[in-house]
């Protein structure tokens, strides 16, 4: 059940604990990958010093990303996390977007 408070909050899990702990787990399951994969295609293709540095940072973002998007659908599919957890912002009738509410 939602209430006023934990209305719209970012939390998949029951319990903050569980929340924080696999949210962590699941970084840090994308990122390990994703930075190595990155490091050996820079490395393949030749790049040393500076650039394969630069490179490897912006593949490995990329492939972080994706094994974490992934890492979430399969969490959503296996009912590990809530699924539609995120709620979108709905504007109000009668309120402009960037008028401040009175």
């Amino acid at each position: 059940m939602q209430t006023r408070e934990t209305e719209g909050s970012y939390v998949h899990f029951p319990s903050p604990v569980k929340s924080y702990f696999l949210s962590v787990l699941a970084i840090i399951c994308s990122a390990a990958p994703g930075s190595v994969l990155a490091w050996l295609i820079v490395g393949a293709v030749g790049l040393t010093g500076i650039w394969q540095a630069l490179a490897t940072v912006a593949l490995a973002m990329i492939f972080s990303v994706l094994i974490f998007a992934g890492l979430a659908a399969l969490g959503s599919a296996l009912g590990i996390t809530k699924k539609g957890s995120a709620k979108p912002s709905v504007a109000k009738p009668g309120i402009k977007s960037g008028e401040p509410k009175s």
